[in-house]
């Protein structure tokens, strides 16, 4: 097998990985946003080396499979958004008013009666909502999860061939293992900022405080991902083929191969860290 007898198959997993990821990109435009923005980077971007599994992945775990939103709905919907805008003003005005009234008759047991059942709503009114929201099931929640990590991995790997063939360096006398180092620093740094992304408004920390907790997440999902991926990389060009270059079109099916076996590596990780608490199910 040589790399130039790999190059048909090669192009064509190129192109499915592009066409899906396209697919995806324009899908999201009529469908309703995911709760996590950067959600609608990570689908896209896995699709490039998942393809078909990626659409598949979508549509099932994704927002994917929410109802298209039809552009000319809210102009058919009864009475229209002005209606029930105006509605609404009347019945607020016409209900403050008899609010107002009602709290000026009640008594000071009314009042501690209020007080009380107000305090069991906010002790009780988000578990609840909780409660009542659909809740994927764990193995997709872990997918989702995986996936964010690998949209990150994937967007570094296409970046950092192109970096190192500019200004190509040595670690332990190999430029393998320096292309390598350069990878996994750049997929760290984006998938931290995928991390913060997902995390931002979710949780209570903000600023430095947020950062360190996104990198701490990331940190061992992204170093699960690159075992699976340098494993398979590794046994492609020691093993293999010897040497490859970006512009061959092997080295992207390679790279294709090697996410997927990222994902192999980082499924049990997200699955353990989601367990022990250190990372949120999506």
């Amino acid at each position: 097998m040589t790399v130039e007898s790999l190059a048909p198959l090669a192009w064509l997993t190129i192109a499915i990985g592009v066409i899906c990821c396209l697919y995806i990109a324009l899908d999201q435009r009529h469908r309703p946003p995911p709760m996590m923005k950067i959600m609608l980077w990570v689908w896209p971007v896995n699709a490039l080396w998942a393809g078909p599994l990626a659409i598949w992945a979508y549509r099932a775990i994704g927002n994917g499979g929410k109802p298209r939103i039809s552009a000319d709905a809210p102009a058919q919907a009864p009475g229209g958004m002005g209606d029930m805008h105006h509605g609404m003003g009347k019945m607020v005005g016409h209900d403050m008013g008899a609010m107002h009234h009602d709290m000026s008759n009640m008594t000071g047991h009314d009042m501690a009666g209020m007080h009380h059942d107000m305090a069991n709503m906010a002790d009780h009114g988000m578990a609840g909502m909780h409660h009542g929201m659909p809740k994927r099931p764990f193995w997709q929640s872990i997918v989702a999860g995986t996936l964010h990590c690998g949209a990150g991995c994937t967007l570094a790997d296409l970046v950092t061939p192109w970096l190192f063939a500019a200004a190509p360096f040595l670690v332990l006398a190999s430029p393998v293992f320096g292309e390598w180092t350069l990878a996994y620093l750049l997929a760290l740094v984006i998938g931290v900022g995928f991390q913060y992304g997902g995390l931002l408004g979710m949780v209570p920390e903000t600023g430095a405080a947020l950062v360190w907790r996104a990198l701490k997440v990331d940190f061992f999902s992204l170093s699960a991902w690159q075992v699976g991926m340098y494993g398979w990389m590794g046994f492609a060009i020691f093993g293999v083929f010897g040497p490859l270059h970006p512009t061959e079109p092997a080295f992207w099916l390679m790279m294709q191969l090697a996410m997927a076996c990222g994902f192999v590596t980082a499924y049990p990780m997200n699955w353990l860290l989601v367990k022990t608490g250190v990372k949120s199910p999506m």
